[in-house]
């Protein structure tokens, strides 16, 4: 699995149409293109993710049928109105938006426009939740379009641009599950973070029994299973319980959260194959990537914040 790069220059209402069909699905209408002033679209997808960047000059509008992804827009300049005909939110360059939730269609306007936009499908949701609606879908239900604070934005905005650097990075299909699977629970933790909805927000009514054995259950599974691309649900499978268990239980007993947990284990294992490595023609690069880690600079940040020394420096001893 490699990085699907597609780009639409085009004036033509057909053909901006089929673009966003083979993108993501969903029919719809532009109005008001100028056959001087043409839209540009550059998408990157790979797994469950999109990144798309939009330039849409001149004042358009947009309308599409129902979508099957989730879809935040970040407006990087001009203005835009998007949501659906009746409740659109008003958005100025700075501005991120839920602005498309799977089932429901969506209508924009937008005014020289340059917009970031991230899908997300309901199933990676369920990597961080394990929460299924009768649907099979994800049971989360977001109660706002707005992010939490100006602080929450900024963190989407940051995670966008993280996802996309390691995603564009990736060159290996050996080496793509991990650092996929990794990217894809980093974006949706984050919309479950930035964004008002019933899972983040509950309030539990009665805590969940766990016991100690069944953390160390838990961790054995995590360990065992650390090169694979594991979700919340695949641990909370593994030990028979569920995934909110799983959560509460890492809070009680490890004061972390059971994917946190798991990237300090790849992140141990790249520390002990570095000291193993030869020098001569191993790299820092490559084994970050096979941990996780596509994003050579990240890594380095974290690494040495655990180990007190660059990756380099364990590297050539």
């Amino acid at each position: 699995m490699l990085p699907h790069h597609t780009t639409c220059t085009t004036a033509d209402p057909d053909a901006a149409a089929a673009f966003f069909k083979s993108a993501w699905g969903a029919d719809g209408r532009i109005d008001g293109l100028d056959p001087d002033h043409p839209i540009r679209l550059s998408r990157m997808e790979i797994g469950e993710v999109s990144v798309t960047d939009a330039e849409l000059p001149s004042t358009l509008k947009f309308e599409t049928g129902e979508w099957s992804c989730y879809l935040v827009t970040q407006v990087k300049a001009g203005n835009a109105r998007i949501g659906t005909n009746a409740r659109a939110e008003q958005c100025a360059a700075g501005d991120v938006v839920l602005a498309v939730r799977p089932g429901r269609p969506c209508w924009a306007q937008t005014e020289d426009a340059e917009l970031s936009v991230a899908a997300l499908v309901p199933e990676a949701l369920l990597r961080i939740t394990g929460d299924l609606a009768a649907d099979g879908g994800s049971a989360v239900r977001f109660t706002s379009a707005r992010p939490r604070s100006p602080a929450a934005a900024a963190q989407w905005e940051t995670t966008v641009g993280y996802v996309t650097s390691t995603l564009t990075g990736v060159r290996c299909p050996d080496d793509a599950a991990l650092v996929v699977g990794g990217a894809v629970s980093l974006l949706a933790s984050t919309l479950l973070h930035v964004f008002p909805n019933t899972y983040a927000d509950a309030q539990p009514v009665e805590q969940p029994q766990v016991s100690a054995p069944l953390v160390r259950q838990a961790i054995d599974y995590i360990q065992d299973n650390c090169a694979r691309d594991i979700s919340m649900s695949d641990i909370a499978a593994a030990i028979n319980v569920t995934p909110r268990a799983v959560q509460y239980m890492f809070r009680r007993h490890l004061d972390t959260t059971p994917m946190a947990y798991l990237r300090r284990v790849r992140l141990d294992r790249a520390h002990r194959d570095l000291l193993a490595a030869d020098p001569s023609h191993d790299t820092v690069s490559a084994i970050a990537t096979r941990w996780g880690f596509a994003h050579t600079g990240r890594f380095s940040q974290v690494y040495r914040a655990e180990f007190g020394e660059s990756p380099s420096v364990t590297l050539h001893g």
